[in-house]
């Protein structure tokens, strides 16, 4: 097997360096030809893949976090007339929540490492994310308002892992306002004061957070969870319930599944796919279903 492999050696607060030697020989030991090009910069793991051919290669893999899948995602659906290869994955990132829908058992490299040489496939839907200058794609989720907000400090304190993420929502609801925001969903028009929005194609974010506890890689809907104004003591209160998805039942959650989804606001609202930072509001989110060919443990494919 032939494999581009895109490396991240600063993935999981550099941890992923200190991965690198037991990611090569276990790529020897399941007799995967790997290429491996180390990403150097914010965005170089897109330019690396937008430069060479993958028609050369029988599989690409991403050795990182949700980070790096996202960077060469966008470089990959860009290649998709030169060849539409499967992706491996492997996670040696700080959130690593895409991983979790390859299998929720995987607990060591080697695995993730087998099962890429086990080559049983499964076609992820991806998002499709329009701004008034840009396209880009997401495979896990994107978000803005206080979930933007809480990003940028999960990626200040990324040598924490998992615990970036929690001490952002700490830190963010100190200062926690809401703001107008219109939604357009399904010919509806919705008018609200809100905190927060994620739009998710996969269950998890952040890491152990079940953002969108319905979500499927593979049902052709976008998974809109809209969190409206709600006051510090209950947005603290209700935080750990993201970590089993019922904080979806609480009286200031809504929640919709679409194939399309479109939002502005007067208020300036980054956008955050995948844990990265990225354009701004106003912005239209759609569906491209079974994308993407990843490689699955057999009880996912």
């Amino acid at each position: 097997m032939k494999a581009l492999c895109i490396y991240n050696p600063q993935a999981g607060g550099g941890k992923a360096q200190k991965q690198l030697n037991l990611v090569k020989k276990l790529f020897e030991k399941y007799q995967i030809n790997a290429d491996i090009q180390l990403t150097k910069y914010a965005r170089h793991g897109t330019k690396l893949v937008q430069q060479v051919d993958l028609s050369k290669y029988d599989v690409l893999i991403v050795a990182g976090g949700d980070g790096s899948f996202f960077d060469v995602l966008n470089a990959y659906v860009n290649n998709w007339l030169d060849s539409n290869i499967p992706i491996g994955l492997i996670p040696v990132g700080t959130g690593n929540s895409l991983s979790k829908d390859i299998s929720l058992r995987i607990k060591d490299l080697e695995d993730f490492v087998k099962t890429i040489h086990e080559q049983k496939i499964k076609y992820f839907d991806i998002g499709k994310v329009q701004t008034n200058k840009e396209i880009f794609y997401f495979a896990n989720m994107t978000g803005f308002g206080f979930t933007t907000d809480v990003t940028l400090t999960g990626i200040k304190y990324k040598f924490l892992g998992d615990f970036a993420y929690t001490l952002g929502v700490i830190l963010n609801t100190v200062k926690l306002k809401s703001y107008p925001l219109q939604m357009i969903i399904d010919g509806k028009t919705y008018d609200m004061n809100n905190t927060y929005v994620t739009i998710s194609n996969s269950k998890y974010a952040g890491g152990k957070m079940m953002v969108a506890p319905r979500a499927s890689v593979n049902d052709g809907l976008l998974d809109i969870v809209v969190v409206n104004k709600v006051s510090r003591w209950e947005l603290l209160k209700t935080f750990p319930k993201i970590f089993d998805g019922t904080y979806i039942h609480s009286p200031f959650v809504s929640y919709y599944q679409s194939p399309a989804v479109a939002f502005t606001t007067n208020h300036q609202k980054i956008v955050s796919p995948d844990g990265e930072i990225l354009g701004q509001l106003p912005i239209k989110v759609s569906v491209i279903p079974k994308a993407l060919p990843i490689f699955v443990t057999e009880a996912f494919v």
